[in-house]
């Protein structure tokens, strides 16, 4: 599988071919997987596993599945949810007609919610996302991690579930006794926690290691990729919710 690794504090953007490292880079400042059509193999999730640990920022942009059979990413899927994000197998679909603004139908739902973040923190733009799955913290969290969800759709749309209606039809309605889940729906959730381990570059001889603090791990999930893409970055608050949730994982807040 491919990821992108954007490096030090300039973001120097590079193409990294997990199947062709023993890990990710040291210097790899923040992970990007994109738009991921196939599923990670167990070494590659190993590696991701290990660069979360050390204090790794990953930003996962799942799209939906392309077709109604098509197999679900069970590794990259187990992954985040151990995390504490869910990425439901569903569509959203918006109703509310509030995507006549930008001259889309139903399949883009826009999103004018954005829940208490330093990723949200006084954003107040419409954002828009074409096919996109529901992404929300798992109640209760997963393995001491507590996920937030960050952006919601409309009190008139829902997630739909019947992917091979929705995409041969597309008559569909919610059906929440079969599945689907009822607006607001959320599209991305971020989750932060201690490091398990200590950075890579600390040395065993410093006796003051252990009192050393360690690095925040970060992770961000968004259920859709093309939100992110030229096409769309046009709409409204598209590339700076994009660009708050980079600086939010390089830690460039400012």
């Amino acid at each position: 599988s491919i990821a992108s690794a954007l490096t030090s504090e300039n973001f120097v953007y590079e193409n990294l071919v997990l199947a062709q490292q023993k890990e990710v880079p040291a210097d790899a400042t923040l992970l990007i997987v994109a738009g991921p059509t196939s599923d990670f193999l167990a070494p590659e999730i190993d590696m991701l596993k290990a660069y979360l640990a050390r204090g790794g920022k990953l930003f996962v942009l799942l799209d939906p599945p392309a077709k109604p059979d098509a197999p679900e990413l069970t590794n990259l899927v187990g992954l985040i949810k151990e995390w504490g994000i869910e990425p439901g197998r569903n569509v959203v679909v918006d109703a509310s007609g509030v995507g006549q603004i930008i001259g889309t139908g139903p399949e883009v739902p826009v999103a004018a919610k954005y829940n208490p973040h330093p990723i949200t923190d006084r954003f107040n733009l419409l954002t828009a996302y074409a096919f996109a799955r529901s992404v929300s913290a798992i109640p209760g969290g997963a393995n001491n991690r507590f996920a937030q969800n960050l952006v919601e759709t409309s009190a008139s749309s829902w997630a739909e579930t019947d992917l091979k209606e929705l995409m041969t039809s597309g008559g569909v309605k919610p059906e929440p006794e079969k599945g689907d889940i009822s607006g607001p729906v959320s599209l991305g959730a971020a989750v932060s926690a201690v490091a398990e381990e200590s950075p890579a570059d600390s040395t065993a001889n410093d006796e003051n290691k252990d009192d050393a603090p360690r690095p925040e791990s970060r992770l961000v999930v968004m259920g859709d990729s093309d939100f992110a893409s030229n096409r769309w970055l046009g709409i409204s608050g598209n590339r700076d919710l994009f660009m708050n949730a980079v600086n939010r994982l390089g830690r460039q807040e400012n």
